[in-house]
This record gives structure tokens, C-alpha cells and sequence, in this order.
């Protein structure tokens, strides 16, 4: 490591009764092949050995600052920022690791575009014994604005982004009233001034375990619309915004709503399962993986109770087409689990639903059901013969 006043990078490593993990964060950055940075470990008041351990087996070779009580992510990483010297800011995660050419290859790429003002990179997610579960790549770069509304693309957490120090005096910190998904906030901010690229190459290992703040599903969910309420209200007074702010909204809480189902927190799904149709009554729920009838049975539930309470006349027209669509989606995955009766009974609710504009997509599946491939096929090309004499 290059000791000087001003280092190219400063590396900010917040940590809180972490000892167990700590110290292979720390190594993998004394490990990068890139050497000219600054280690800053930012313990928010810990009650373990950490400051001891750190100082001896480290010594200069980090900046130690411990805080007298305990803040939170958000504001350790900012008292981390205030303090750094770096042109640039990469923050590291004191459960995650970095492989060696991390900062080397973020570097090298931003150094290259000045006009970008955050770098990062993909990713593999491991387990306890650090086995790699799987990969996650980066898939958005350039003006992404408008994507990460929508969705955090930076993955792998903060530990994959590498930021100009320089641009945070105009976009701000860390959000310290998020109690997570503060990461997504900040990129947020950053995307709508400046350029985005990342490295297409899993340069970060990112642990699953227990203590990981995204298994915190309330947590996830609260921050989650926090972030949306932040930005999306005053974009949404354009009109082209204002549909595509409800399906996002729908959405999430549909992907939250699973989430609480596979919990078995049933009240909490049935919450957001609603509050996503009141959002956008004809956004389609999918219906996926094991126990299908018992999550079939779960989600016709809600839709039957939104529908019977809706009084909007605009929308209830609409309630044939949602539950056409909800039935077809259904019968798909029953047919994909080799479930035949509950694939035609599904298809019978949705003719039962379209009546008398049943969609020929769904005639021939259904008859193709019962009289085997081979005959469906010939009615099906006997009609189209049928069809073009007519044009004729």
C-alpha cells in the first residue's frame, strides 16, 4: 500500500460486532493488485474486540475510526466519506470480499471517461463456506436514470461501486432514515447527473447468511417505498409517468407480497396483494413453482375481494379481461407441471371469464387438450385453408 496524502482510492469498510468476518474484508483489499489506496474501518461502537484486533494486526496499514455510539450503515459510511482523502470512493461491506484486480479494472475504466461518474461490477453470491451459489452479471450502463427508478442495477451492494469523491458534494451522502436499500438511494441520485459503465466481470464475492440486511423483508419493503416516494410523486405529475409509476408500484408489491407468503405471514400478503391491485387493477399476478392450487386458492381470494369492493365503472369493465389473464397464466404453469385436469379447468375459467369473445389462443390449447396434437393440428389447418378461401 502507497502512504501519501492524497491515495487514488479510499476504501470505507463500516463494521459493528463483526469480528468473525471482518479481517477477510480487510485482507482482500490489502490483496489488490492496484496498491495506491487508503483503508478506512468505520466501527459504529462496537462491543467486541474489534478495535483491538484491528490495531494489532494492522497497525498503520488501515485508518481506524470508532464512534461512541451506535448509528447505523448509513452514517457509519458517511462519517467513513467526511473523512477520506481518495479522488475516488469504494465501499466495502466488512462480510463481503473483493477479488484482486477489483480496483484495478474500476480504475483503469473510469480513468479512461471522465464523464462517468460511477463504476462497478458483477458479482458472485456465496454461502457460509464460501461456495459460490451464483452469478449475478451487470446489466445497465450509460444515462440510466430512468432504470434505477425502477430497480437497484448495481448489484452485488455497495461493495461493487466505486464513486468520484468529488460528485457527492453535489448529489449528497448516505440517506441515514433508510434502515436499508440506502446504496439504491444514493445511485439513484448519482445516475441523474452522471455516466454509469461497470466492469463485465465478477470482481466482488457477496455473502448470504443470517445477519444479511436484505433478509430483513419489512425492513426491505418500508425502504423500498421510501425510495419510490422520494422521486417517483414528482415525476409522476407528467402524464407519461403516472402508469408506469403505478405498475412499478403494483410490482413490488406483488414481489413482496411472495415473499410473505413463503414466510407464511398470510396477513401481510394479502395486504400487499391488494394494495398492488388497487395500483393497477390489471396487472397480472404470477403464479409459480410448488403448491400452485394453495397459492391459485390465496390470490383468487384477493382479486374476488378487490372486485366485489371496486365501485370505479371505468375499471369494473376491466374485471373480465384481469381474470381472463390470471386464469391463462395459471394454466400455463399447469401445463409446464404436467397437471392436465387443473390446465383445462383454468382454461374453462378464462372462456367462462371472455364469454362470448373468447380468443381463438385459447380454443385451440383447449381442444388440442382433450383430441391429442395430431387431430387438433388438422382442424387447426383445415380452419386456416378455410380462412384464406374466404380472403379469396
Amino acid at each position: 500500500m502507497t502512504i501519501k496524502n492524497h491515495p487514488i482510492t479510499s476504501i470505507i469498510i463500516p463494521t459493528y460486532n463483526r469480528l468473525h468476518v471482518l479481517p477477510r474484508a480487510v485482507e482482500s483489499v490489502l490483496n489488490q493488485t492496484l496498491k495506491d489506496y487508503e483503508i478506512i474501518v468505520v466501527d459504529d461502537a462496537s462491543t467486541d474486540n474489534t478495535k483491538k484486533m484491528l490495531i494489532e494486526k494492522y497497525g498503520v496499514k488501515i485508518i481506524y475510526i470508532g464512534k461512541r455510539r451506535n448509528e447505523g450503515l448509513s452514517a457509519a459510511r458517511n462519517t467513513g466519506i467526511k473523512s477520506s482523502r481518495g479522488k475516488y470512493i469504494a465501499f466495502l461491506d466488512d462480510d463481503d470480499v473483493w477479488l484482486p484486480k477489483k480496483l484495478e479494472l474500476q480504475i483503469d475504466l473510469i480513468e479512461k471517461n471522465p464523464s462517468l461518474g460511477l463504476v462497478y461490477c458483477g458479482c458472485y453470491k456465496v454461502d457460509r463456506d464460501d461456495k459460490v451459489m451464483s452469478e449475478i452479471k451487470p446489466t445497465k450502463k450509460g444515462y440510466i436514470f430512468d432504470d434505477m427508478l425502477c430497480a437497484n442495477y448495481i448489484v452485488g451492494s455497495a461493495s461493487a461501486a466505486l464513486v468520484k469523491r468529488e460528485l457527492l458534494v453535489n448529489t449528497g451522502y448516505f440517506d441515514e432514515n433508510l434502515t436499508s436499500l440506502e446504496d439504491w438511494d444514493l445511485w439513484i441520485r448519482i445516475s441523474k447527473f452522471h455516466e454509469i459503465d461497470y466492469v463485465d466481470q465478477p470482481l466482488v464475492k457477496y455473502k448470504m447468511h443470517d445477519y444479511n440486511m436484505s433478509k430483513n423483508i419489512l425492513n426491505m419493503e418500508k425502504s423500498t417505498f421510501s425510495v419510490f416516494n422520494k422521486y417517483w410523486p414528482e415525476l409522476s405529475k407528467d402524464k407519461k409517468y403516472e402508469e408506469k409509476k403505478n405498475k412499478l408500484y403494483s410490482d413490488h408489491c406483488i414481489s413482496f407480497a411472495w415473499r410473505y407468503y413463503h414466510m407464511g405471514e398470510r396477513d401481510d400478503f394479502e395486504r400487499l396483494l391488494f394494495l398492488a391491485l388497487e395500483y393497477y387493477p390489471l396487472n397480472r399476478i404470477y403464479i409459480r413453482g410448488e403448491d400452485l392450487q394453495g397459492k391459485e386458492k390465496a390470490v383468487f381470494s384477493m382479486f374476488d375481494k378487490y372486485w366485489n369492493q371496486c365501485v370505479d365503472h371505468k375499471l369494473i369493465d376491466g374485471r373480465k379481461k384481469a381474470y381472463t389473464s390470471q386464469y391463462i397464466q395459471l394454466a400455463g404453469e399447469y401445463y409446464n407441471h404436467r397437471e392436465m385436469h387443473n390446465y383445462r379447468r383454468c382454461l374453462a375459467g378464462a372462456f367462462r371469464c371472455s364469454f362470448p369473445r373468447v380468443p381463438l389462443r385459447l380454443s385451440i390449447p383447449f381442444i388440442k387438450s382433450f383430441l391429442g396434437k395430431t387431430l387438433a393440428d388438422r382442424i387447426h389447418n383445415v380452419r386456416k385453408r378455410l380462412m384464406k378461401c374466404r380472403e379469396l
